[in-house]
């Protein structure tokens, strides 16, 4: 679907990253947008380019739609999404009456896709933000640059990003202040990373921190926001892959050290992670992300 750029952006401001670093997330424009064409959709399924974008909407309404429910987007709303997440399709409200005016902020490359989808599954993809926030005022200010490229550091570049997600999610954050059941969370983890050999069957952790079994899983998930299984197999496998680029044990040596009695069911886990065997990641030499 092409649009009439010149018609639909009010402003906007390019970014451009000197020597951009491969790690870091790289900012590529902020705009000022208005819809009130029926036809305007974009949908994740259909996206195909890499990035991530903030959506804030300033006035009139737009429509959010996240996998089959909808949602308003009215002023203060914002969204945060990776272009080509399955889940998102935004768009002009079949039957709006005002147009829809917003603010975007685009970036990409680095870690920024897999940082915006864990805030997505941790946060949400929706937040809250005041048409005089300073996070609205912050992109506002680059409207004096219209006419401009806005050449960045690499460090520059990767600092806005940050703090604009830092400004977004901090009323979250503050939800995710230690509670009283952090400190027994964090004995747990720390007896995970110490020894992932152990026996951690989670029957075995409750009743060591006198705890019921049901009662572990619901505030370990709670306060870390996944399974105790699911944290257990994640220090399990970091340990494996250490022992496989640093050792030269066999990959049934590792498992075993790892914590795996069943070798079959390690290879079977390893692979279905990594998208290689143990010795394939080995002869590969290349630390994946876990």
């Amino acid at each position: 679907m092409e649009f009439n750029l010149e018609k639909i952006r009010i402003w906007q401001t390019h970014f451009s990253v000197l020597r951009a670093f491969a790690n870091l997330p790289i900012p590529e424009l902020v705009v000022n947008e208005e819809q009130d064409s029926p036809t305007y959709r974009l949908d994740g399924k259909y996206r195909f380019e890499e990035g991530s974008q903030l959506v804030i909407t300033l006035s009139g309404e737009g429509r959010l739609k996240i996998k089959d429910t909808e949602y308003d987007l009215t002023p203060g709303k914002a969204f945060l999404h990776n272009h080509n997440d399955h889940d998102i399709c935004y768009f002009y409200p079949p039957h709006g009456k005002k147009k829809w005016n917003f603010l975007w902020f685009a970036f990409y490359g680095g870690n920024s896709a897999q940082l915006v989808s864990e805030i997505n599954r941790n946060y949400g993809y929706i937040f809250d933000i005041a048409a005089d926030s300073q996070l609205v005022n912050m992109l506002n200010e680059y409207k004096k640059y219209a006419s401009e490229v806005q050449i960045l550091s690499p460090m520059e570049g990767a600092q806005l990003v940050y703090s604009i997600l830092a400004i977004l999610c901090k009323e979250k954050d503050e939800n995710c202040r230690p509670s009283s059941n952090s400190a027994l969370i964090g004995e747990i983890q720390s007896l995970i990373n110490y020894d992932p050999s152990a026996d951690l069957q989670t029957e075995k952790l409750a009743e060591r921190f006198n705890i019921s079994r049901e009662h572990l899983s619901r505030v370990f998930c709670q306060e870390t926001g996944t399974s105790l299984h699911e944290y257990i197999i994640r220090i399990r496998l970091k340990m494996a892959v250490n022992l496989l680029l640093q050792t030269r044990l066999s990959s049934k040596e590792i498992a075993d050290r790892c914590g795996w009695k069943d070798y079959s069911n390690f290879y079977r886990i390893f692979k279905q992670r990594f998208k290689c065997s143990p010795l394939q990641l080995r002869s590969k030499g290349i630390r994946p992300q876990i």
